[in-house]
């Protein structure tokens, strides 16, 4: 039986077959959709060459798609990508009134 080293040390990220982080999950998904398609395609009647020949043609996709997601963005890139997009760029102020009472006290005193 094989032995794959999943962790690596104290501090370190899980890695997986060169994978790491959350392109670990995102296989494993991966992995369960392509075989709900295999099983559901089985199941509607499609002759079993063609559901295996999509099966495959999808996985390898799916396969090729985490491994290159996970060379472009590495172990946090994929989720700083998307706080990225998610962010807005430019804050825009249309009240003066917070400029306004910078220069007041509010304290009271005078």
């Amino acid at each position: 039986m094989p032995y794959y080293d999943l962790n690596r040390g104290i501090n370190k990220p899980v890695e997986f077959k060169g994978l790491v982080g959350n392109n670990i999950y995102f296989l494993v998904a991966g992995i369960s959709l392509t075989f709900v398609l295999f099983v559901t395609l089985y199941m509607l009647g499609v002759p079993l060459l063609l559901t295996l020949l999509l099966t495959f043609a999808a996985g390898g996709g799916m396969w090729a798609g985490v491994f290159a997601l996970n060379r472009k963005y590495g172990e946090h890139g994929l989720m700083k990508a998307s706080a990225r997009r998610s962010s807005p760029k430019y804050i825009t102020n249309r009240q003066s009134r917070l400029f306004q009472q910078l220069n007041q006290d509010r304290t009271g005193r005078a």
